[in-house]
């Protein structure tokens, strides 16, 4: 196993997992792409979801998911702008309020992390495809068993458990010193 495969942007070991949810947010997640590593760019991962595969059947009709500015613009991909259109007035507006709803995403994150804490840092070994399948199938429990419980006790629970897991837990985990203003802004410029 080449362990810098596993080495994020963030500057620590994990995968890559792309959660694909639903808006108005009821943090139930819809699909999701788990076994690449983490140094696999969010743009390719998603290629390899069930949104990215197959949009036609996942998208129903209008149906799209606002995405980043590192994803391609597709008919149900729509990014925030990249820089310099950025920085247009009307862009600006337009990301502020796609920026929004982006947030609940992370709230999606944040939930699955609140209610499993084992993922906020998964303490494995990977030294072979064993072992590698082995913390999928781990992340994969926790993924399934999380929307189970959406479905059988509401999304009320889950909101309890994505206030437990943080921005500055978020950071804990990444080791990504971030400044986060008053309003949420991370310095960076994404909203958190």
């Amino acid at each position: 196993m080449n362990g810098d495969t596993y080495f994020t942007r963030k500057g620590n070991y994990g995968f890559n997992l792309q959660l694909v949810g639903n808006v108005p947010s009821n943090l139930w997640i819809a699909d999701y792409c788990l076994g690449m590593t983490g140094a696999t760019h969010d743009a390719e991962a998603f290629k390899h979801t069930a949104a990215g595969k197959f949009p036609d059947w996942f998208f129903k009709g209008d149906e799209f998911a606002w995405v980043d500015s590192a994803y391609p613009c597709t008919k149900h991909t729509i990014p925030v702008h990249k820089e310099p259109p950025s920085h247009v007035h009307e862009n600006a507006i337009f990301d502020k309020y796609v920026s929004r709803i982006w947030v609940c995403s992370e709230h999606m994150m944040g939930a699955l992390k609140g209610r499993f804490q084992c993922l906020r840092g998964l303490r494995v070994d990977i030294n072979s495809k064993n072992s590698h399948a082995h913390a999928c199938r781990w992340i994969k429990c926790a993924i399934i068993l999380h929307s189970l419980v959406i479905d059988v006790e509401g999304s009320h629970s889950a909101h309890y458990f994505r206030d437990l897991h943080t921005s500055v837990q978020e950071q804990q985990d990444c080791a990504e010193p971030e400044h986060v203003d008053d309003e949420g802004v991370v310095a960076d410029g994404e909203e958190k």
